[in-house]
Order: structure tokens, then sequence, then C-alpha cells
């Protein structure tokens, strides 16, 4: 084979790849995703808000079965665009971080937590708010939780 051609068409097979490559659809993530343990679920927010639901809700954040569900009350926790998870790798404790890297809570405080329902959302609605569910892994109820979130003393 001539070795011009050879390099022509070398060259259209490079640009073949990268366009088909550029056609291929990647499901929109959120980065502050915690993607260090398979163990915890932690869906947030697709983007960042201005406004937010105004009710509060408040008890113990617990990690409710199998799928590593991040609960308070029976509701599955929708985090703020930017929060983020973290496992202590000196004792296991799950840390939840703002969108500015500060802890604040981990797994087993009380907490209260601005925000509100997502009374009768459909896999459609849930989708819109993040990009991590529906998840048949993590079923609702669900609340979209508020920037607000403080430990509450005892």
């Amino acid at each position: 084979m001539d070795p011009k051609l050879k390099i022509i068409m070398i060259g259209i097979g490079i640009i073949i790849l990268m366009l088909v490559s550029g056609c291929v659809e990647r499901a929109q993530q959120n980065d502050s995703v915690n993607k260090s343990s398979p163990y915890l679920f932690f869906p947030t927010q697709k983007e960042s808000v201005t406004s937010y639901m105004d009710a509060l809700l408040s008890g113990k954040l617990e990690v409710v079965d199998e799928g590593g569900c991040l609960r308070v009350g029976g509701y599955l926790l929708v985090w703020s665009y930017g929060f983020s998870a973290s496992i202590s790798s000196k004792d296991k404790t799950i840390h939840i971080l703002d969108d500015k890297g500060n802890f604040i809570a981990q797994v087993g405080d009380k907490i209260k937590v601005g925000g509100g329902e997502c009374a009768g959302c459909t896999s459609k609605d849930v989708a819109k708010i993040s990009a991590q569910l529906p998840n048949e892994r993590c079923p609702g109820p669900y609340w979209i939780v508020a920037p607000d979130v403080k430990v509450i003393q005892e």
C-alpha cells in the first residue's frame, strides 16, 4: 500500500473515531457525589438554586437498609448541590460536608434540615431534581434539603 494512502486512511480513521466518541451521551453527574463507597447512596440536587422550600425536618441521621440510604424520619435526603459525604478512615464514621467542604454533621447526629417533601413526586419529577434518582436502591419518600443543616445539641 502506498505510504501516503496509508497515512490518509489512518487520519480518516482517527477523525471518524473522534466524531463517534463525541456523540456518546453521558449521564449528568454532580462531582460532589461520594464515589468512595459503594455502600453509601448520597443523592444530590443537579444544580445550585437560590430559593428553597421552607419546611423543617428533624430527627436522627441514619443509614437505613442495605442500600446505604441516608434518611431522617423515613425520608431519603436529596442533599443540596455541592454537598458531599466522606467516610473517616479512622472509625468509618460518615461525615456530611457542605458545598465548601466544611463538616456539618455525621451519621448518628440528631439534625434539623430545611427544605421540603417532594410529595407525590413521580420518577420524572425526581429525575429533574437529582441525576442519581430515581433509584431502586433507595426509594422515596424524598426530602429536598436546603443548605441550612444544623446538628441539634442534646
